[in-house]
């Protein structure tokens, strides 16, 4: 199912950034470097249809431009996510594309409720949710995908996800910068994405995945 709604391309298929609040989380616990993803053409984004998420586009903001050039408009979009608890975040390097995948588990035995994601423009400051220390986030342009409703542990007390919390792009000729967990706390699982050149993004469901694309030109 594809939850995408965007004036140059942007689509969700449900869920993904917005602001984060809570009291619970500590942007940057640990890093991980991206130097030169490696093109994989299985991790392009592939819509499956399904009845469960219907994107609703409420509001609309233009992502902060520089001076070099301008990403495209972001409408807010919310959706349904796969499930209320998310395992695994990996960053893959496509032609033209970055690809920020956030893999779903097991709904927990007693969820709180509908699991939803949104997409949205972020702005600063860039801070932490709990803590409000301030996050260097790098990038010319900024969003945020947030995850409410969700459950932070397993069913036996352990953390749905143990990964790094922040992750760190090298390769130049890449769009995608930065992406940071900002929030981890309440349910709510919000992260920052910093990114640099006209990109455009699209939010995008696929199976038990959800899938964060920037689009740009090479060389832009």
């Amino acid at each position: 199912m594809t939850i995408r709604t965007m004036a140059c391309a942007i689509a969700l298929g449900i869920a993904v950034v917005a602001c984060g609040s809570g009291a619970g989380a500590t942007p940057a616990a640990s890093q991980a470097t991206v130097s030169n993803p490696t093109p994989s053409p299985s991790v392009a984004p592939s819509p499956s249809p399904s009845a469960t998420a219907t994107p609703t586009a409420t509001a609309s903001a233009s992502a902060s431009s520089s001076a070099s050039a301008a990403a495209c408009a972001v409408d807010r979009q919310t959706g349904l996510l796969p499930s209320d608890r998310m395992t695994n975040v990996e960053i893959l390097g496509l032609p033209g594309r970055d690809v920020v995948r956030f893999s779903f588990g097991d709904r927990s035995l007693e969820p709180k409720g509908p699991a939803t994601g949104t997409l949205d423009v972020a702005t600063p400051p860039f801070t932490g949710a709990a803590s409000g220390l301030p996050i260097d986030l790098k990038g010319e342009h900024a969003l945020q995908v947030v995850f409410r409703g969700m459950s932070l542990q397993n069913d036996v007390g352990q953390l749905a996800y143990d990964g790094p919390r922040e992750f760190v792009v090298t390769d130049p000729t890449r769009s995608l910068r930065h992406l940071v967990l900002y929030d981890e706390s309440e349910g709510q699982l919000g992260w920052y994405a910093g990114y640099d050149g006209p990109s455009c993004a699209t939010l995008t469901r696929s199976g038990d995945t959800i899938e964060l694309s920037l689009d740009f030109a090479p060389g832009s």
